[in-house]
C-alpha cells in the first residue's frame, strides 16, 4: 500500500528527473504521434488532449499541456519508477521550453512523476511550461511535446517493469490530431474481477463484500473534497483473520472521466483503508466502514461510476496456512450506477 510522497522526497524525485536530462534522447528511442493518440511503450500509456496558454493574471507566461497517463502494467508504479526525464515543449520558431526551466514547471513535473498508479489506473496531468525569460511571444505556438525516460538506467533496475520497445520516448506533434475514436494500445487496461452492483453481495470464497452507499466526503469546513463509499465486509473463513492476512491491495474509485482515485493516496484515504485491512474478523463476523477517496482540486461533475476491490492472489497462494480464494481472480468490480 503506497502513500503520498512527502515534500523532501518530491525534491529528490525532481532532482532525479533533472539528472536524466544530462543524457540526450537517442535518435532511435522516440516514437511519434499526434494529439488525441494513445502512445504505449510497454509501461505507460500517454495521450495529449489539450494545449492552452499559461496565464499570470492578464499576461501569458507560457503554455500548459493536458496529458492522460495510464498504467499499462500489472504492478503499482509511478513514472519516477520508470526514470522519467524532463519534458520539453518545442515551439514553432525552433525554440523550446523545458519543464525544469522554472520552479513552476519542476513542481508540475513532480506531480506526475511521484503519482502512484495502481494497475490500469488513469490520471489527468496538466504540465506547466513557464518561460524562464521575459517577452514570451504568444503568436509562436507549441509544435511538439517530448516525454522521455532513461531507458538505459531502467534496464539496470531488474525489479521494475521494463519497456517493450526500443522507442520508449514520446514525440507528440501538437499541430495534428489523430482521427477516429482514440483506442488505448496494449498492456493491462482493465483489472478483471467479478461484476456486481450496489447492495449486491459478492463473494470470492474468503470475503463477502457489498457496497451499501455512495456519498460525499467533506473537509472540516464542510466543503466536499472527495467521496465516501460505505462497504460491508463479512468473513467466510473458519479462522480469525484480517483482509491484510489475505493480501488485500489498493481499492480504486473510477470516475466518469476515466480517472481513478486510489485508497493509498493520502493520509485520509489510506487511514480509512487501514481500518478495514487490519480489522480482525472472527469466523462469520461482519464489519462496516467508509472508504474515503480524496481529490484535490475537487470537480463535483466527475462522479464515481465503479469501485475496484482487489487482492494479490499470487501471494495468497504462497500462504498455505491461510484460506484460499475460490474465484480467479478474486477481485470485485462494483458498478456504482446500478442497484440490486
Amino acid at each position: 500500500m503506497r502513500r503520498l510522497t512527502n515534500p523532501s522526497v518530491l525534491i529528490i524525485i525532481v532532482l532525479f528527473i533533472l539528472a536524466g536530462t544530462l543524457h540526450s534522447i537517442g535518435a532511435g528511442t522516440a516514437s511519434e504521434g499526434c494529439m488525441s493518440q494513445w502512445m504505449f511503450n510497454g509501461i505507460w500509456r500517454v495521450q495529449v488532449t489539450k494545449v492552452e496558454p499559461l496565464m499570470d493574471g492578464a499576461q501569458q507566461v507560457g503554455w500548459q499541456v493536458t496529458e492522460l497517463w495510464r498504467n499499462g502494467t500489472s504492478q503499482e508504479i509511478s513514472p519516477s519508477d520508470s526514470v522519467l526525464k524532463d519534458q520539453m515543449l518545442e515551439l514553432a520558431d525552433g525554440s523550446s521550453i523545458a519543464a525544469s526551466s522554472t520552479n513552476t514547471g519542476m513542481m508540475s513535473m513532480s506531480g506526475v512523476g511521484s503519482h502512484s498508479f495502481a494497475p490500469a489506473a488513469q490520471y489527468t496531468h496538466t504540465q506547466l511550461f513557464r518561460s524562464a525569460g521575459p517577452g514570451l511571444n504568444p503568436a509562436v505556438k507549441p509544435k511538439a511535446l517530448t516525454i522521455a525516460f532513461d531507458g538505459d538506467r531502467l534496464a539496470q533496475m531488474k525489479m521494475k517493469p521494463q519497456f517493450s520497445t526500443s522507442q520508449y520516448n514520446y514525440h507528440i506533434k501538437l499541430d495534428c490530431t489523430a482521427s477516429g475514436a482514440p483506442a488505448a494500445q496494449g498492456g493491462s487496461y482493465e483489472i478483471k474481477g467479478t461484476q456486481g452492483c450496489v447492495h449486491q453481495r459478492m463473494s470470492n470464497g474468503i470475503w463477502r463484500v457489498r457496497v451499501t452507499a455512495v456519498g460525499p466526503n467533506n473537509d472540516l469546513s464542510g466543503n466536499q473534497n472527495g467521496w465516501a463509499i460505505t462497504e460491508d465486509w463479512t468473513s467466510l473463513a473458519h479462522q480469525s483473520l484480517s483482509p491484510g492476512d489475505t493480501n488485500v491491495t489498493d481499492q480504486q474509485l473510477v470516475l466518469t472521466s476515466g480517472n481513478t482515485l486510489a485508497s493509498s493516496s493520502g493520509v485520509i484515504s489510506s487511514g480509512s483503508f487501514s481500518q478495514m485491512a487490519f480489522h480482525t474478523f472472527a469466523p462469520g463476523s461482519s464489519f462496516t466502514y467508509q472508504q474515503r477517496f480524496i481529490q484535490l482540486p475537487f470537480p463535483l461533475s466527475d462522479k464515481p461510476v465503479k469501485l475496484l476491490v482487489t487482492f494479490d492472489a499470487a501471494k495468497q497462494k504462497l500462504a498455505t496456512h491461510r484460506p484460499q480464494f475460490k474465484s480467479n481472480p478474486p477481485n470485485f468490480r462494483i458498478d456504482l450506477t446500478c442497484t440490486k
